[in-house]
Order: C-alpha cells, then sequence, then structure tokens
C-alpha cells in the first residue's frame, strides 16, 4: 500500500487552486471577499468557521490577505464569485478525481488526492503554468558507463497562464513571510527564497506542508491509516506537524553548496504582481467605513 498514491482530505492545501481559477478568470488579488460567518441550510445546515473561530460583519478581506492566512469564510465568498464549474474545470486539468459532492466545501480542501497528486500540481505553480509528470528515473548506465536507458524530455500541459501563477506565488511567498508557514523562516532560519502552503484536516486527521522554489517541490502529508487516529488540538495542525519536516530538508539543502545552488534558485516575479498585491487587508463597509475615509480624507 502505498502512501505516497493514498487519497487523503487534502484541506488548506486545495485553496490555491480555487484563488488561481479566479485570478484566470479576471478576480483580482486586491477583491474584498465577506468575511462573515453564516448557516447554509441547502447544505445540511452546515455552519463553516476560520480557523481561529473569528469573524468581520464591518469589515471585508483583500483576497491576497485571505489566501496568505489561509481564512476559510472569505474562500468561501470567492468560491461563489468565481463559480462551482470553473473551479471543477481547473480540476479536471490537473488531472484531480472526479466528485460528484456538490457542496461548497470542496472550496475549503474536502476533496481526497494523494501526495503525488498535489505535488504535481504545485509543480505548475512553481513552472510558471506548466504541469508535468513526476517521473523516478532519468537514466540508467551499466558498470562501464553505458546508457542503457535515458528518459524522453517531460511533456508539460499548461494549466494557468503565467501571469496566474506569478500571482499565486507572490501570495503564497507572503504565507511563508507573514502567513501560515512563518514557521519555517522563525524556527528552522531558512533563508531562501520560498512559497508554500500548510493544510488542516477536519479534526486534525491530516496534516501538509507544500513548498516551492522555481526548481523545487516539497510535499509532505502526515496521518494515521485510518482517520479515526487523530489529534484533538493544534497539535495535529499543517504548522506543527508536516512544516517541520519540511523545514529539516530545507535547512540541509541550504546548507550544501551544491543543493542550494540547484534547487533553492530565486523567483523572478514582475514587479507589476507586487504592485497588484499594493492594498490594505482590510476595507470597511457601511456606514461606519464611510465615516472613517470621511475623517482621514479631512485629516
Amino acid at each position: 500500500f502505498d502512501m505516497v498514491l493514498s487519497h487523503r482530505q487534502v484541506a488548506s492545501t486545495f485553496k490555491p487552486f480555487l484563488y488561481a481559477t479566479a485570478l484566470e478568470n479576471n478576480i483580482s488579488p486586491c477583491t474584498y471577499l465577506k468575511n462573515v460567518q453564516k448557516v447554509y441550510p441547502e447544505y445540511h445546515n452546515w455552519e463553516p468557521q476560520n480557523f481561529d473561530h473569528t469573524s468581520t460583519k464591518d469589515s471585508t478581506v483583500a483576497l491576497w490577505y485571505a489566501l496568505v492566512n489561509s481564512m476559510n469564510l472569505p474562500t468561501l465568498d470567492l468560491y461563489f464569485m468565481t463559480g462551482r464549474e470553473k473551479l471543477l474545470n481547473t480540476c479536471n486539468r490537473l488531472h484531480f478525481p472526479s466528485t460528484n459532492d456538490d457542496s461548497p466545501s470542496i472550496a475549503l480542501g474536502t476533496l481526497d488526492l494523494s501526495l503525488y497528486e498535489v505535488v504535481r500540481a504545485y509543480g505548475a505553480f512553481a513552472n510558471k503554468g506548466e504541469m508535468a509528470e513526476p517521473v523516478m528515473i532519468n537514466k540508467i548506465t551499466d558498470a562501464k558507463g553505458t546508457v542503457l536507458y535515458e528518459r524522453k524530455n517531460a511533456q508539460t500541459e499548461k494549466v494557468f497562464s503565467e501571469k496566474t501563477t506569478d500571482m499565486i506565488t507572490a501570495i503564497l511567498q507572503k504565507a511563508i513571510n507573514q502567513g501560515t508557514g512563518t514557521r519555517i523562516r522563525n524556527q528552522y532560519a531558512f533563508r531562501a527564497d520560498l512559497a508554500g502552503k500548510t493544510g488542516t484536516a477536519q479534526d486534525y486527521t491530516n496534516a501538509w506542508f507544500v513548498a516551492y522554489t522555481p526548481d523545487l517541490v516539497v510535499g509532505t502529508w502526515v496521518g494515521a491509516t485510518s482517520p479515526d487516529i487523530h489529534f484533538y488540538s493544534g497539535n495535529g495542525s499543517g504548522s506543527t506537524l508536516a512544516l517541520p519536516i519540511v523545514g529539516h530538508v530545507l535547512r540541509a539543502m541550504e546548507h550544501n553548496a551544491r543543493w542550494r545552488k540547484h534547487y533553492l534558485t530565486h523567483f523572478t516575479i514582475p514587479e507589476a504582481v507586487s504592485n497588484d498585491l499594493n492594498c490594505t487587508p482590510y476595507k470597511q463597509t457601511g456606514i461606519r467605513g464611510f465615516f472613517y475615509r470621511l475623517f482621514h480624507w479631512r485629516k
């Protein structure tokens, strides 16, 4: 039984695929999303919450900030804004398993994916929108060095535009530097360019962390054979269980000159992408927001 190929609830590591779909459909990274908790009667009175159980009725959240901090309520607002069919089209392009579940919870990562499928899909972000099938063997030689087998160049599929992947990478760099993945900087003192995303499944049954550079994708899943065995607290989160494994690996690579040069390369993100992220995380709404802006205008 290959655990790399086994399907597990992917949790918030799925969110970048929804956000990429939104960007592909001309939704701006500075679009402001609702951060309001509500009940969905049509889905068995489902009442989703943010991980920290907070919400705001008098302000909205910028799209980029919602992904950096893996916020659930704004993500659901983005899901309805983008449309289920467009998201499923993205899943098909990424060769994810099909689903008959029509619940909006797919936006929060209830889809079951394998570590193999997740790493392959994140490779599209690292590779400017081109997705390739991972391979195990490049070349086989005999004892004298004669080449017995050498694989052909991998065929890639265009699944996202370069503009979209540049934006997702810029946002996921923020997730590493100031969001849910900061532990890799603070605790493991990793300094090279990195983009990444944590994931914590319901009831802490699965912990995920995926990180990438332009030349490397590292994915980690931590969980038990059965989802009945799980943590009951934040000790089972992606940042606590899965991220440290990647942290140790990347720190060792950064201390090795050959690995560092080959794998820990710099992102080339156009300045225009950074400019497109230049908006405040929150924006006031309603009459309170009006007086707030009026006060600052007069000042």
